[in-house]
């Protein structure tokens, strides 16, 4: 396969990179977002499901191995054109369907065999999360979709739904945590099933709770850190700077004590 295109440029190019940089774990090809893809479908498919296809050139082969789990030749299509379209310009929307296709592959495994907790865990090592430590994962990461809890919701909905058997509602990209709408007194739930521009009404009343400017540009960094402070200190009061909030209540705490002791002192005199 050195010189013909296997099923499109796309597919090629990160089938390639992944055998040129499988050796070297620690390299950046290796770690790069195609590799990552490929390293992904052999651990929901295994090795040969994968590699064979294309070291036989055989495209049809490809497509049979990753439908065979009840992922479906329309997705699978999707999968393929959203490669392309990421290998001629990375971009935000195929980076993260992308990503959503490999989960329903996932899922769709799962729905066939059984799938362990310590397997879903490993599994979601392979995706773009917040919470990743991987610095070359966080790099683009941050480039295409930063803060952005998409791809932790989709594939929670999606777990959940396998679960229990139901369809939850699509998750919006807009929307806040599920902590920062419970602590405002919001219910996260209803909230995913209002329109964008409710949304953003109950966001702007979110922040205010919890004393955010509206032009602050670093605003959802600044709201993460007024959560964790509000489920330490359980203060509402807050800037948003833990740190600057511990101080103010320190001020209160002293003057409090100076108070009385100046009270303490005429009472006995």
């Amino acid at each position: 396969m050195e010189n013909n295109i296997f099923i499109n440029e796309g597919i090629s190019n990160l089938l390639k990179k992944y055998l040129d940089s499988k050796d070297n774990p620690q390299s950046v090809n290796c770690n790069s977002f195609f590799s990552i893809i490929v390293q992904t479908l052999i651990f929901i498919y295994g090795e040969l499901d994968i590699l064979n296809p294309y070291q036989t050139n055989n495209p049809s082969g490809l497509s049979t191995n990753l439908t065979k789990y009840g992922f479906s030749e329309k997705l699978y299509n999707e999968f393929i054109e959203q490669i392309l379209i990421f290998y001629k310009n990375e971009n935000k929307s195929s980076f993260l369907n992308i990503q959503k296709r490999l989960i329903d592959m996932f899922i769709s495994k799962k729905n066939h065999i059984l799938v362990s907790d310590e397997e879903i865990e490993i599994f979601k090592q392979f995706l773009y999360l917040k919470e990743d430590s991987n610095e070359t994962k966080k790099v683009l990461y941050n480039k295409l979709t930063p803060n952005s809890e998409e791809i932790s919701h989709y594939l929670n909905s999606k777990l959940f739904e396998q679960k229990h058997k139901f369809t939850l509602t699509e998750y919006k990209d807009i929307a806040l945590s599920k902590d920062a709408y419970q602590i405002a007194g919001f219910n996260p739930v209803e909230i995913m099933n209002m329109s964008e521009k409710e949304i953003e009404n109950i966001n702007n009343k979110v922040y205010h709770f919890f004393r955010i400017r509206d032009n602050d540009l670093n605003k959802r960094n600044r709201l993460e850190s007024a959560i964790d402070y509000y489920k330490k200190y359980g203060n509402t009061i807050t800037s948003g700077k833990g740190y600057v909030d511990s101080l103010l209540l320190s001020g209160f705490i002293a003057t409090g004590f100076m108070i009385l002791t100046i009270i303490a002192i005429k009472l006995l005199g």
